[in-house]
């Protein structure tokens, strides 16, 4: 099992300007890549950060996103009811560069704003503060929450070079209280007591990127509190961690298989070490399918009820039984 490290002062060497690459447990420091790109429009090209949150409770399954291309802006909202199994909001946006930000830090000091017509998100912990703000507007919901960090594992955080990239520095955080509501289709939902994760993202990437991810969150049927965040390609293992209860756990690659054309089929998926052995059933799917000229993705990210088990070092089985998550195949051209 690979060490996580404590996070570092800086993601470059203040001597050499080398990246300080590796897998650590706690907040990244400030994401500075201007050395790394110092002509704007290598910036503008290459430079791409996102803030994605998701929220767990008993009836909902809810996913807000602030994304920023560097030239364009992109902002989404999901609802996924999980008892008639069927989404009950889908709503994406795109804007120019200016109508979105995304900061330099993914943890505390943290800032993601989208404000365009069709769609507002704030994502925002002060200085100062263990909670995260989150509020998101889009037609047919409106949704105010506050994501307790104070009483959550640690996150996982990795500095990489990507192939055909530069540099990605990424920062994943799971388990984390919840209190708010969501007024969703005019129906108001209580968010107290629900689970919450967030997945901060800023690098140089690479004109053609892809990669396939998977999240569950819930509770294992012996009562923990589980936390999943699984990745193929892009940083590989880096990034793939379990959290249980206040436990932070590095785990192998990720390993995917599903049919691409029947996506709402179900996904087996796994950890090159077999630790993890999870089938997740799709009940919807959010996706996104545009071609810009430029910009060309295909996006698909069924929201799902996994089962499985997980192998912890200790030997023990945890099983998980229709635990909510979503999985993601992502293939962009940007």
């Amino acid at each position: 099992m690979r060490e996580l490290h404590t996070p570092p002062d800086a993601i470059l060497d203040p001597i050499t300007g080398a990246a300080l690459v590796g897998s650590y447990r706690g907040e990244l420091p400030r994401v500075d890549l201007t050395p790394l790109a110092p002509r704007r429009r290598d910036r503008l090209l290459k430079h791409k950060r996102w803030t994605y949150v998701a929220i767990v409770s008993d009836e909902v399954f809810i996913a807000a996103a602030v994304v920023h291309l560097g030239y364009l802006a992109n902002a989404f909202g999901v609802v996924f009811d999980k008892v008639g199994r069927r989404l009950l909001v889908d709503r994406s946006t795109f804007g120019p560069p200016f109508a979105a930000s995304v900061g330099d830090v993914g943890g505390e000091g943290s800032s993601a704003r989208a404000w365009m017509p069709l769609g507002r998100v704030r994502i925002e912990r002060p200085r100062g503060e263990a909670r995260i703000m989150v509020a998101a507007a889009f037609r047919g919901i409106d949704l105010r929450a506050r994501l307790d960090t104070g009483a959550a594992p640690p996150a996982i955080s990795v500095v990489a070079q990507t192939p055909g990239g530069v540099l990605i520095a990424t920062e994943k955080r799971q388990l984390l209280g919840v209190e708010g509501e969501a007024s969703v289709l005019g129906r108001r939902i209580s968010l107290d007591g629900a689970l919450a994760s967030y997945d901060y993202t800023s690098g140089l990437l690479p004109r053609r990127t892809t990669w396939r991810w998977a999240l569950a969150m819930g509770r294992a049927q012996s009562g923990e509190r589980v936390g999943l965040n699984l990745g193929e390609g892009f940083v590989g293992d880096a990034e793939c961690a379990l959290w249980v209860e206040g436990d932070l756990i590095p785990l192998a690659e990720g390993r995917f298989t599903f049919d691409a054309t029947r996506p709402l089929d179900p996904w087996h998926v796994r950890t090159a070490d077999g630790s993890v052995d999870l089938r997740f059933i799709p009940g919807a799917a959010h996706s996104n399918h545009t071609n810009l000229g430029w910009l060309a993705s295909e996006f698909l990210q069924p929201i799902c009820l996994c089962s499985g088990t997980i192998r912890l070092p200790s030997g023990r089985v945890l099983e998980l039984r229709d635990v909510s998550g979503v999985t993601e195949d992502q293939v962009i051209s940007w």
